[in-house]
């Protein structure tokens, strides 16, 4: 068997290894610049994070919390694949296991709810953890306005340095000789019947396989609008994220140390790299097209976050480096993966910030489809041909999205004036959402809050709805 793989990021290394390692005669091409450009996981701590990434309505929403438990369920896999990595390619892949968890007051109180959310999923499916003192944690030493009332330690969630990790996946597949890395994008794939041919790379080469698996990250749409494949996929837009790499010295953290969730992104986070480097994260841009540089605004809050929040000697700490990645973000905000109607199709993409932590789980899928057309995994609620899934009530999309566009400002520098202006701003931001779902025919359903910005500026258009 031939197996093509568009993207050369964490998902398409990931299904090359399964497939080599359970199929000795399968040969594969994968398809991606060398540089890798864009792409989200080498622009991430990467951090595994499941019960760190809970929300307030997390688990009391349906689509969230089967979300959340597809999630959890990759990380188990961790601990043993690295090792087991770390043995094949021969290479050190730094990483480490335990994250701090902690609630400060530099926002407002949604902080708080999501912490507590963090700390009932914990209680919930009785995850090992810790509650400890602020001041205890190691290299923890935050200006004083911003110190943690409350902290946890989640044992199992952790951090893995994503450049190591993709090196050592690189180094197994090429020494394999059964996997060849083909420096070049893709740039549409050609159609014969209910089968796809060929791939057109950008230097005007094509190539053939018997099975291809598309999963370029945020450039999915791009593809699909130049191919003639005659299928409907939700948009994917980029999720443009900003870190920076850190030479901290010996101010470098032994382990993670994040705060929950935060104004529609991750919040702020910090992870080591290696014994000196630390990288701290992260900010979020939805965009129909790529940024090749951070915006100022996001590099200065990261600065300012990191030296506040985290560790007040970051002052004396050298930038290495600005990273940027694109994090593959679909209109409903879910993965599209598994199967299409061309029956030697299959689609891997809209991971948005879970594509490193859920590759383990999601390569055994598409292994599993490619090599018995079957799997136990349930991806139903992923599949790439749907129409979007409608996760919220207007309601609830709306007060979401007031809660996190406050919340936001508070870490852009707002400082409301005596008196309503906060209540103020929650009715007009209110009113200003309903009006874009009237003008949107979002009547019975709510825009994901992420994606407030791609119906307000017609880069999504309304299309029938799929309640669940």
């Amino acid at each position: 068997m031939e197996v093509v793989i568009v993207g050369n990021g964490i998902l398409g290394l990931t299904a090359a290894y399964k497939l080599i390692n359970r199929d000795k005669d399968i040969r594969i091409s994968i398809i991606g610049p060398d540089n890798n450009k864009g792409c989200a996981s080498l622009a991430a701590a990467a951090m595994f994070n499941s019960f760190a990434e809970l929300d307030g309505h997390t688990l009391s929403n349906e689509i969230d919390r089967k979300k959340f438990l597809f999630n959890k369920s990759a990380t188990p896999y961790w601990p043993d694949l690295l090792q087991q990595l770390e043995h094949e390619s021969g290479r050190k892949i730094e990483h480490g296991f335990g994250t701090f968890i902690i609630n400060n007051h530099v926002s407002d109180d949604l902080e708080d709810e999501n912490f507590d959310a963090i700390l009932n999923g914990l209680r919930e499916f009785y995850e090992p953890y810790e509650v400890i003192a602020p001041n205890s944690i190691p290299k923890y030493k935050p200006a004083a306005a911003a110190r943690a009332g409350r902290a946890i330690f989640i044992n199992r969630e952790g951090w893995v340095n994503p450049i190591s990790l993709m090196a050592g996946l690189k180094e197994i597949l090429f020494k394999s000789g059964r996997v060849k890395f083909v420096n070049d994008y893709c740039n549409k794939l050609y159609r014969k019947g209910d089968l796809v041919s060929s791939v057109m790379l950008a230097s005007g080469i094509l190539v053939s396989g018997d099975v291809y698996i598309l999963s370029p990250g945020a450039t999915f749409t791009n593809i699909i609008n130049e191919s003639n494949l005659e299928l409907d996929f939700l948009k994917i837009f980029y999720g443009v994220g900003c870190s920076l790499l850190l030479r901290t010295g010996p101010d470098t953290l032994p382990n993670c140390i994040r705060t929950p969730n935060r104004g529609l992104a991750c919040g702020v986070y910090s992870a080591p790299q290696n014994q000196t480097d630390t990288l701290v994260g992260a900010s979020n841009l939805i965009s129909p097209e790529p940024f090749e540089n951070a915006r100022i605004t996001s590099v200065y809050t990261l600065l300012k976050s990191a030296m506040e929040q985290i560790n007040s000697d970051y002052y004396r700490s050298d930038l290495v480096k600005v990273n940027v990645g694109w994090r593959p973000t679909s209109e409903d905000t879910l993965p599209m993966i598994g199967k299409t109607s061309i029956t030697n199709l299959i689609v891997a993409t809209g991971t948005k910030r879970d594509g490193l932590h859920c590759s383990p789980v999601i390569s055994d899928y598409l292994a599993d489809i490619i090599l018995t057309g079957k799997s136990e995994q349930d991806m139903k609620l992923y599949t790439p041909e749907r129409e979007p899934v409608r996760m919220y009530t207007r309601e609830e999309a709306i007060q979401i999205t007031v809660r996190h566009t406050i919340n936001a400002a508070y870490q852009h520098d707002f400082i409301p004036s005596k008196g309503r202006m906060v209540e103020d701003l929650e009715k007009y931001y209110s009113d200003d959402l309903n009006k874009l779902h009237d003008q949107v025919g979002a009547y019975d359903w709510g825009i994901p809050p992420e994606m407030i910005n791609m119906y307000r500026y017609g880069h999504i258009s309304n299309r029938k709805t799929v309640l669940q």
